[in-house]
């Protein structure tokens, strides 16, 4: 009997699982301690992603109905598709994840009892709704993290030679990561010199020192967690897991929680060396793993300095990417001759300033208050410590659209010398 087929007795149900077991690779699972530990990991991912969101209002009707939603720019019309209530609206939020809680542990149960495939089946639904949440229907929840889950989990799930490529894909986020640090921000270590506070534990002096480490790390040593050479592979597996223990200082326990766990099960004590698959079964990773650098490298493709504009950014890694601080301002002119000022500042160096979703703000009330005339609308931006630019100067915001793929004309960059406004403060990591 095949595994699974204990919770079936009809022979249409025994082949859906098998044909469910072989399509999915779930022999590969069945096989392997290390990807049983990766998959209790990615449920543990899965517990403390929803955690984060059973409160927030982000993917709720009531959110687009007072227009403090936020969406992709490839999908700006998200909030016409949100259908939950929150508390104290309403409860649907609450049984969703509550229902995708029951989920995860039964596939707790289900691993338990070695029953993979239900296992597998019973871990799609929170896959599919942390998609939907993250990169679908709002465009403010995800971070990093999210990336990490949604690739690891995919591969997890669907891509055949799942422990090659899960160990390929955390060495290329990495590597990718590093891409995004190839700036004066990480570079020169401004992003922490600019901050009251500095880089925890270690003097300004040294800032530079420790950033550039990291991105030879990152860059570079990274791909030596993959080697067969023990005494290298585990001194750069040693840096990372001090590194990830570092990084809590600043992000918490949401992105070590997610990243750590697998670091620790492909790379640790659990360890061997996985050869490269060069088969037409491998095709699926090799693809994906191309469009990993496709969507890095997708800011390249637009003009301007993606740190000042922010366009594409979020398409690939881009976790302290730039010390940003901005003053987004407008004057709301109404029909009837009177105006009233909408005015909003970052505070903390996490704000990615992204004029985006400052202008996605006052779309809102442009479309659905027919009393208003135009907006008149600044944006002042600086990076890192440096002079607060207006790269945004127009008398008519609700007349603006904004393209995803491209460079936005109303968005000045460097080339365009946006005039220089004044110098902010030192800001605090929040």
């Amino acid at each position: 009997m095949s595994p699974g087929a204990s919770f079936f007795d009809s022979r249409a149900e025994q082949s859906f699982l098998r044909f469910y077991r072989r399509i999915f690779s779930i022999a590969e699972i069945e096989g392997s301690r290390v990807l049983q530990w990766v998959f209790g990991a990615t449920i543990l991912s899965y517990f403390i992603a929803f955690d984060s969101r059973l409160y927030s209002d982000a993917l709720t009707v009531d959110a687009f109905l007072s227009g403090t939603h936020r969406c992709w720019p490839y999908f700006q019309s998200c909030g016409e598709w949100l259908f939950l209530r929150a508390l104290p609206a309403g409860y649907s939020q609450m049984l969703l994840y509550m229902a995708l809680f029951g989920l995860l542990a039964l596939a707790v149960y289900l691993m338990y009892k070695k029953e993979w495939v239900l296992a597998h089946i019973a871990l799609i639904p929170s896959f599919l709704w942390h998609f939907l949440g993250s990169f679908v229907l709002s465009g403010e929840l995800a971070g990093n993290y999210d990336y990490y889950l949604f690739l690891l989990a995919f591969v997890l799930l669907f891509v055949p030679y799942k422990e090659f490529f899960l160990k390929l894909l955390l060495v290329l986020f990495y590597f990718l990561a590093s891409l995004s640090k190839i700036h004066e921000s990480w570079i020169l270590g401004t992003y922490f010199s600019s901050l009251k506070t500095g880089l925890p534990l270690f003097p300004d002096w040294s800032i530079p020192i420790w950033t550039n480490l990291v991105i030879f790390m990152e860059m570079v040593a990274a791909w030596f967690l993959l080697s067969g050479r023990r005494l290298l592979q585990r001194a750069v597996f040693i840096f990372f897991v001090a590194f990830h223990l570092y990084s809590g200082i600043f992000v918490g326990f949401r992105y070590p929680a997610t990243v750590l766990p697998t670091l620790l099960i492909l790379f640790g004590p659990l360890y061997a060396y996985t050869p490269p698959p060069l088969t037409r079964r491998a095709l699926a990773g090799w693809i994906l793993v191309s469009l990993m650098f496709m969507a890095q490298l997708s800011p390249l493709l637009v003009r301007g300095d993606e740190k000042l504009t922010l366009e594409a950014n979020k398409f690939g890694l881009y976790m302290f990417e730039s010390n940003h601080q901005c003053v987004s301002s407008a004057t709301v002119f109404l029909k009837d001759g009177t105006q009233y000022e909408v005015r909003a500042e970052s505070v903390s160096a996490r704000s990615r300033c992204d004029p985006y979703y400052y202008w996605f703000s006052l779309r809102a009330p442009c479309e659905r208050d027919q009393a208003i005339g135009r907006i008149v609308w600044t944006f002042d931006h600086s990076i890192n410590g440096g002079p607060f630019l207006r790269i945004v100067d127009e008398q008519d915001a609700c007349s603006l659209s904004y393209d995803p793929f491209r460079h936005n004309a109303w968005i000045k960059t460097e080339t365009d010398a946006p005039e220089v406004i004044g110098w902010p403060v030192e800001n605090v990591y929040d």
